[in-house]
């Protein structure tokens, strides 16, 4: 089936189809144009019937840096998108691979990472991905004994940034490109990394693919089909795991783990695979999902225990799971001063606030005094006679009460005036301090980040 404008308007629209109009409606379609021929015929095509769409079309080329001639493929893209009257945006990245991380994967990640920022809302990042493409990501993902979710491979469209990132042409073969590329006289720009076959994707691309078609000629639609078939095995998971996931959440997206293990094993793991999902955290192997089940769910609930895999940390606290980034160190004898009206970030998470109120919170009369308030870390031992409560409470056991995480207890930032604690955020005021019924006060709040 040759590859046509209309080809590309038809999958564009069903799209479009799958998203109600009142819920979102495109105002701009933004081609990433690398200058190779999938993304060029993907550009020529969108601009062949920008008419029909009534959405403005615009380009967006990543300079890596990495090959000797990228300043002369930036100089292409121009020509070309100026020929064909698309605006063309540039932009630079660092794409160079850190210890551990496989170049493939560096220049993935930076490239994404750059189009994020021109992203708005309304608009739709279209890539030229193929079924060619489909088929050796699935492959891929087989090899590197990725779950059923990285065996559906690349979806059709997604969320990104502040918009949304479609593919349009994961039913179009490469051989249909090329078809197109020539018949239409394109020039378009040949990377001579694509032939490197130390990396995996071209390895297998120029190695195995050939073989496998002179044996099943038809292997990259087969494989197609079977990403499409994991895409929606895994939407019925992600259903299940939402319905399982109701009534389970806590305070800062924690999880039960009463409700967690209201459920079978394998409903547990894809729960928890959910949770981290929607808070944009890496998700765990399987090993280590067993050594949560294990170590986390069964213990009781005087029990901290503590688990980390790559860029996250899971906690437990009573009966709660909390995932969260590495937490930053912080310095336990770190002092500041606030003069409690502007807002502070604080050196190692979040920030402080204050909200004007009437006979809540620190009286306002202490900022007329002249008294400075001292901003601390715990130590330790440290007491307060909470507005209302008429005698004198440990911080420990305010903290317990409150059921405040025993990691954010040593994070929170507390209020002195000389040697007086006068104020925990979200927690308590000292009597000695806090605004009588009729005045003004201010409610003080750290905002975690």
């Amino acid at each position: 089936m040759p590859m046509t404008p209309s080809r590309l308007l038809q999958a564009l629209h069903e799209c479009l189809a799958t998203r109600p109009l009142a819920e979102f409606a495109p105002q701009r379609f933004i081609v990433a144009y690398s200058g190779g021929l999938d993304s060029h015929c993907l550009l020529h095509l969108l601009s062949a019937c920008r008419e029909q769409l009534a959405v403005s079309v615009e380009a967006v080329h990543v300079h890596h840096g990495l090959q000797s001639d990228a300043d002369s493929w930036v100089n292409h893209c121009k020509k070309v998108c100026q020929q064909l009257d698309v605006p063309l945006t540039v932009l630079n990245v660092e794409g160079r691979a850190v210890k551990g991380e496989s170049p493939e994967a560096a220049a993935r990640n930076a490239r994404y990472v750059g189009l994020q920022e021109v992203i708005k809302q309304g608009d739709i990042l279209l890539t030229a991905q193929h079924r060619d493409d489909q088929a050796e990501t699935l492959l891929l993902q087989l090899f590197r004994g990725s779950s059923s979710r990285g065996q559906s491979s690349m979806p059709r469209q997604r969320n990104f940034s502040a918009g949304e990132h479609w593919r349009p042409l994961l039913d179009v073969s490469r051989d249909e490109l090329r078809d197109y590329a020539e018949q239409q006289q394109l020039d378009w720009i040949e990377d001579p990394s694509n032939r490197d076959t130390r990396f995996d994707r071209n390895f297998l691309r120029h190695d195995v693919m050939p073989v496998l078609h002179s044996r099943w000629p038809a292997i990259n639609e087969t494989l197609s089909r079977v990403a499409s078939q994991h895409a929606e095995n895994e939407m019925l998971l992600e259903s299940l795991a939402a319905q399982d996931m109701q009534g389970m959440l806590g305070a800062e997206h924690s999880l039960s783990v009463t409700g967690l293990n209201s459920l079978d094993e394998a409903r547990q793991r894809n729960v928890l695979r959910l949770w981290l999902r929607q808070q944009d955290l890496a998700l765990p192997s399987r090993r280590k999902l067993l050594q949560v089940q294990r170590d986390m769910l069964g213990a009781g609930e005087d029990r901290n225990p503590h688990l980390e895999w790559s860029g996250v940390e899971l906690r437990r606290y009573r009966d709660y799971l909390y995932a969260m980034r590495p937490l930053p160190a912080v310095d336990e004898n770190w002092q500041g001063e606030w003069d409690l009206r502007q807002e502070l970030t604080l050196p190692w998470s979040g920030q402080l606030t204050s909200r004007e109120t009437i006979g809540e919170g620190l009286h306002t009369e202490l900022l007329e005094s002249g008294e400075s308030v001292q901003l601390r870390l715990r130590h330790g031992g440290e007491h307060c006679r909470p507005a209302g409560r008429g005698q004198q409470h440990s911080l420990k056991n305010l903290f317990q009460e409150a059921g405040v995480p025993p990691w954010q207890r040593q994070r929170m930032p507390l209020l002195f005036v000389g040697e007086e604690l006068i104020a925990v955020p979200g927690l308590c005021v000292s009597e000695a301090f806090a605004a009588p019924k009729g005045c003004a006060g201010l409610q003080i709040n750290w905002q975690i980040s």
